[in-house]
């Protein structure tokens, strides 16, 4: 695998056409979907232009505008351009199997298997799958961090043009309207350009993630950085959710906990004292319409608007038979009422044991594979890497999203931030050519 050992030539990103992609998509739902066609090309000139780097770069930029960068039918462009990239990198380069693409094949062979019907479904499955193992063996830590740095740019970009377009027919039109925020509210939730506002805030909250551990490692300064948290809690505020609010108190407690692992003593004081007084200051203002929510709550099924409910419905549906139980329903099974709200819970009612555990030594092949290769340097401060993986473990715990495109781009950065090293030199950094 020739190109592998390329991988160490610095990347020239190149901006221009990104930026004339990004543009066109955004003008797309107000100008024609023909604006999306002309994007794609250059996507595929990109493709065959560059190497799998600056691919896996647009990839990340791409995945925050995957509902309205699609086919009129809904379709999302960003599955069919990770095919014809899967494509031409098998056919550029020579494959050599390893344990991971062994677990790969095997996953592929059983998803081909529990197909059924839905075509579709293992259509974006199987190419996300391919492109994530793809991507990951050309990374190096340039690249890395700018698919950290590019997601988190085209998360804020796509969600301040969502913001401002919220009430635009043309924009409904493609991503439906905003909910109440409440029964009889007259606050709608923000959802960005997601269906459900919940999917969006799971793309807010690892921006953050990625946010402080880009500051923590030195890549961006202390003053982008408050900047760009300042307008992610906004965001995420504006979705209403009580699985963002949980899921930054788990992170306030991660920071925390590395703090005092560290034996950061003062600076743990000084960041719990400063954390009450912004919480306090937030719960009056920003978060008070989602604490009215988790306080007006009557019963712990209301308080998770109802996922209880719905995870016992698929556990006794999963259990009733060992049939089930083993190999799932298959990718044509239809929801009991609504989906699994886990994403873990969904796999298995899909797949079966077998299929969650082939799930989850693949990925964990992946994690080690990245382990691997970059585990250098001072273990205390490498320890902060694995924080984005398990804010996403947290998230998918209340979400599914087996067959969107969005949940394997947040596993795809979870595991490869793994590997991000500590920058010295920020001064010096030019990432961007």
């Amino acid at each position: 695998m020739k190109r592998i050992k390329l991988v160490c030539d610095r990347l020239h990103y190149p901006i221009p056409s990104i930026c004339a992609i990004m543009m066109l998509i955004y003008l797309s739902p107000f100008v024609g979907s023909w604006l999306n066609y002309v994007a794609f090309l250059i996507c595929i000139y990109r493709l065959i232009r560059y190497d799998e780097r600056i691919f896996s770069v647009d990839y990340c930029c791409l995945v925050s505008v995957a509902a309205i960068f699609a086919l009129p039918s809904g379709r999302s462009l960003v599955v069919i351009l990770s095919l014809i990239a899967i494509v031409w990198f098998i056919i550029r380069n020579e494959l050599v199997l390893d344990n991971s693409s062994m677990f790969l094949l095997l996953l592929i062979c059983y998803l081909l298997l529990r197909m059924q019907f839905s075509f579709s479904n293992f259509v974006l499955c199987v190419s996300q799958l391919l492109i994530i193992y793809l991507m990951i063996s050309f990374l190096d830590e340039q690249t890395i961090v700018l698919n950290l740095e590019l997601f988190v740019l085209g998360v804020s970009v796509s969600s301040v043009y969502a913001l401002i377009f919220r009430s635009s027919p043309a924009i409904v039109k493609i991503i439906g309207k905003e909910v109440p925020a409440y029964f009889g509210s007259d606050l709608t939730r923000f959802h960005g350009l997601f269906r459900d506002p919940n999917y969006y805030m799971s793309l807010v909250i690892m921006s953050i993630v990625l946010l402080t551990l880009l500051n923590l490692k030195k890549y961006i300064s202390k003053r982008l950085f408050m900047l760009g948290i300042t307008f992610m809690l906004l965001f995420g505020a504006l979705t209403y959710s009580k699985t963002f609010l949980v899921l930054l108190c788990l992170y306030w407690l991660l920071c925390l906990f590395y703090l005092i692992r560290d034996k950061h003593y003062i600076l743990a004081v000084t960041f719990t004292v400063s954390t009450v007084l912004l919480a306090l200051l937030l719960s009056k203002t920003l978060f008070a319409t989602t604490l009215y929510r988790i306080t007006n709550a009557s019963s712990v099924n209301e308080l998770t608007t109802g996922r209880l409910v719905i995870l016992d419905e698929y556990l006794r549906e999963i259990s009733s038979s060992p049939g089930i139980m083993l190999w799932g329903k298959g990718l044509s099974a239809h929801l009991l009422k609504k989906g699994t709200h886990n994403l873990f819970l969904e796999i298995q009612y899909y797949l079966g044991l077998f299929g969650l555990i082939l799930f989850l030594l693949y990925f964990g092949i992946l994690i080690i594979r990245i382990y691997k290769k970059y585990a250098t340097g001072n273990a205390k401060s490498k320890l902060f890497n694995y924080s984005p993986l398990i804010v996403f473990i947290v998230i998918f715990f209340s979400l599914q999203g087996m067959f969107s495109v969005s949940v394997y781009t947040l596993l795809y950065l979870a595991i490869i931030s793994i590997g991000i090293q500590q920058n010295d030199c920020l001064q010096g950094k030019e990432l961007l050519n």
